[in-house]
């Protein structure tokens, strides 16, 4: 017979459970208050000029076919998602959502860096933490996605 330890068998999460909960608040703080969208004149324009000269060159083809003509509206998605992402991480609200908007802005950032993705960097090991979220139940240990499946179980959102 296994002794119980009567905190354990009260805690309503296990430690593992919780890291996966540090993990997405910490990512949506970092993006709350990242510095790659926070709409100041001539960000974006100053970000493509440093992206067209030290990104990988099949990007640096894609920005000047597509970003650059319409550079504004750009700005502002990547603006908006970076929000978004902030609050649905640490709200834990559309957790697998945001971690997928997570993953795609972080290879963007990656790629206009020219950054080798095994080496050391933020975005790189932001990147590890949005799988991880992605793939886990971080929304549905501690957030509002806890709530949402019940109501709605069958949603992959949550």
């Amino acid at each position: 017979m296994n002794p119980v330890d009567p905190v354990e068998k009260t805690s309503v999460f296990s430690s593992r459970q919780w890291l996966f909960v540090l993990a997405r608040v910490y990512l949506g703080i970092t993006f709350f208050f990242s510095d790659h969208g926070n709409a100041q004149p001539n960000e974006l324009a100053g970000f493509l000029k440093f992206a067209l000269k030290n990104g990988y060159g099949w990007y640096q083809n894609l920005l000047n076919a597509v970003v650059v003509s319409h550079s504004s509206t750009f700005g502002a998605l990547v603006v908006i998602a970076e929000i978004y992402v902030g609050i649905a991480l640490v709200l834990g609200f559309t957790t697998r959502v945001a971690g997928s908007v997570a993953l795609f802005l972080l290879f963007n950032y990656t790629c206009a860096k020219g950054a080798l993705p095994w080496g050391p960097g933020i975005d790189q090991s932001d990147i590890i933490l949005a799988v991880i979220i992605l793939f886990s139940d971080a929304g549905r240990i501690f957030g509002i996605d806890k709530l949402l499946v019940n109501r709605f179980p069958k949603l992959w959102i949550w």
